[in-house]
């Protein structure tokens, strides 16, 4: 009789292997680390399953013995276990991928988990006197009832205006969770969010608080986990990896700024951290919050049919009234290396009352572009079909996709004294411009090109609060979920590209993009102003957004979605493609339609040319599958992705993406 453990690998392998267990680890479980031989290489594995009493006449193929039993007790619980197969059948990716991407480096290199081995220091004592946290009459009827059935699971979305005080609600409801025993464990979008949520949580609660994202250190990542598995510590707040962490007693899931597409993993193993999230809150039968004031069509599409309830925050915590808002049209009033002369006078005029104004801009650099005005040349990557942005303070064309960089040259185009110009905005030319325009103000550049670390945001945000800065100038990084209480004016520059976006969802992340930054003027005492430049101050978006609010733009935008049989209304997976020969890839994913596309439940859009075509001198192809059943996409899904794996087709990369949210 054998006993045989069946044994997960971190390889891009959709098997498991079975391996003897030898007869002095007769006690050995699921979740615990073991070394086994593959090929001529002794490697690291996690038991998935034992099976006892084996015959050894129905195995019929040769077993290798499991070398070492490194964990008398499981490393990963049952609960992670559970999450991780969910993950990799949902999303299409190998099991032993999928669990190694959520252990500690130690953990993944087979090394001791015993708590002392990495301890770094203990809690810091808090100097400050703990504030008392108070509700309005509108969050106090969402705590109570959320808190009445913290006992089962329950999703919640609570959709609330911009700085109408979600944070207090989820801080009193963690506050009642831990005094009850209880962990918490709250997910923001970027690791640039988490020092200032971890700040307003310790301004309220004595309790031991971590933060967990890629930027801490290995021993910092180690401790966290160690604690979060031994209840030594009671709230994590987190970016979306933080989903993994093996709590002892997790009571609350709460998922901040839900609408934000940094929750959905885009690389290798492309999860999505608030459905992930939802997953796991059912399966440990606790409540889950998700919160936004621009909530997604998917979670407001759950509220409508009832998987979730929707609270509303209609008031800002402050008492401060909602910014007013004015559409400079700039067919009219042109403006001046990216500031209309309406933009430029309200700057000056909230200078003079020592109010601080935000310029938004969604590109870094200096200009989207360099076109000489003589030969029509243009910095294109030699690389990608794409536009190199140029950066004036390196002197250098850099392309965003592939990473390609070069100087400019005196003359790079075809005519004997080029004349070379910028083409578009970037936030470097917007900070030139406002120097020039205000050389007497303070101003800083918020973007990935200044801003490398966390240290340096910090740095950042003690100035905007500490009132050492007047114009503060940025892309997405500035705006999301930061609270400068001195801000009286944002400036969008130019939202016009997200108006006329290919990809379906792009009227809803200008939507949201709009009524986020919108929400960053005006947010205690002082009433903002918003002013939006645009070429087209007619668009429908604009009237139904800045007239009747987010929601009612979502429920018109939603009614198109739905006539159209696109999500949330359906379900879809993305198939890209590519090859360094252009017509391989495209000729894979015909063949691919060929096979598959023969039900009437499943629709094809495709193939085609993805947005970037050439990228790294790679061409690429794209395929979008739906349907308005997710367990027959699912199928259909699966059935697709064994067919690509095993046909392996020579010198053609391919990528599935289950529910993605980057189609262009």
């Amino acid at each position: 009789m054998l006993n045989i453990a069946t044994v997960t690998l971190n390889l891009p392998l959709y098997k498991t292997f079975d391996y003897l267990i030898p007869d002095s680890c007769s006690s050995i479980m699921p979740g615990s680390r073991v070394e086994v031989p593959f090929g001529n290489k002794k490697i690291i594995g996690v038991v998935l399953s034992c099976k006892s009493n084996q015959k050894k006449e129905h195995i019929n193929y040769k077993l290798k013995k499991i070398v070492k039993v490194i964990d008398i007790n499981p490393s990963i619980s049952k609960d992670i276990l559970n999450l991780c197969n969910w993950a990799s059948n949902y999303y299409q990716h190998p099991i032993g991928q999928v669990l190694f991407n959520t252990l500690p480096k130690q953990i993944r290199e087979g090394k001791s988990t015993r708590e002392n081995d990495f301890l770094i220091s203990d809690k810091e004592e808090s100097t400050i006197k703990q504030n008392i946290i108070k509700l309005n009459e509108e969050q106090n009827k969402i705590y109570e009832e959320i808190y009445i059935n913290k006992s089962k699971f329950s999703s919640y979305l609570i959709n609330g205006i911009t700085g109408s005080g979600k944070t207090e609600v989820y801080i009193k409801l963690t506050d009642a969770i831990v005094k009850d025993g209880g962990q918490t464990l709250i997910i923001v979008p970027e690791i640039n969010l988490t020092p200032q949520t971890v700040a307003r949580f310790k301004k309220y609660l004595d309790c031991n608080i971590f933060s967990y994202h890629s930027s801490i250190t290995e021993k910092e990542k180690m401790k966290v986990w160690n604690y979060s598995k031994n209840s030594n510590l009671d709230i994590v707040i987190g970016t979306r990896s933080s989903i993994f962490l093996p709590f002892k007693n997790l009571k609350m899931i709460i998922v901040d700024e839900e609408h934000d597409t940094s929750l959905k993993q885009q690389e290798k193993f492309k999860y999505h951290a608030r459905d992930l999230a939802i997953v796991r809150s059912k399966n440990l039968n606790i409540p889950i919050i998700i919160g936004s004031a621009t909530p997604s069509f998917e979670s407001l599409y759950n509220s409508d049919i009832n998987k979730s309830k929707k609270f509303n925050l209609t008031k800002r915590f402050f008492k401060a009234e909602l910014p007013e808002i004015a559409i400079v049209d700039l067919n009219k009033d042109i403006p001046d290396d990216g500031i209309s002369n309406f933009l430029k006078k309200s700057i000056k005029t909230q200078l003079s009352r020592n109010k601080q104004c935000l310029l938004f801009i969604g590109r870094r650099g200096f200009s989207s572009a360099l076109m000489c005005g003589n030969c029509n040349w243009v910095s294109r990557c030699n690389k990608c079909e794409s536009f190199m942005t140029y950066h004036q303070s390196q002197k250098l064309v850099k392309c965003h996709h592939c990473g390609y960089q070069e100087k400019i040259l005196k003359n790079p185009g075809s005519c004997e004294k080029c004349d070379v110009r910028p083409i578009g905005y970037g936030t470097q030319r917007i900070e030139e411009k406002i120097k020039n325009l205000f050389p007497k103000t303070k101003i800083a550049r918020i973007d990935s090109d200044t801003i490398s670390n966390i240290k340096k945001l910090n740095e950042f945000v003690d100035k905007a609060n500490n009132n050492e800065i007047d114009i503060l100038i940025g892309t997405q990084m500035l705006v999301k979920g930061h609270d400068f209480p001195n801000v009286s004016l944002v400036g969008i520059i130019d939202i016009d590209s997200g108006l006329y976006s290919l990809d379906f969802r792009g009227l809803e992340k200008t939507a949201q993009l709009i009524t986020q930054v919108s929400g960053r003027s005006g947010r205690k005492e002082h009433r903002g102003q918003v002013i939006i430049q645009t070429r087209r101050p007619d668009h429908p978006l604009l009237h139904v957004l800045l007239k009747k609010g987010y929601i009612e733009f979502s429920k018109k935008n939603m009614e198109e979605r739905d006539k159209a049989g696109l999500p949330p209304f359906s379900y879809i997976s993305l198939i890209r493609a590519s090859s360094t020969v252009k017509s391989k890839s495209l000729l894979f994913l015909e063949e691919v339609k060929r096979k598959f596309n023969n039900e009437k439940s499943i629709f094809f859009y495709g193939p085609a040319e993805a947005p970037i075509g050439r990228k790294n001198n790679m061409y690429f192809f794209q395929i979008l599958f739906g349907s308005k059943n997710r367990n027959a996409l699912a199928i259909k899904t699966q059935e697709i992705r064994q067919y690509m794996d095993r046909k392996k087709p020579y010198n053609i990369r391919w990528s599935l993406d289950v529910d993605p949210i980057d189609l262009y």
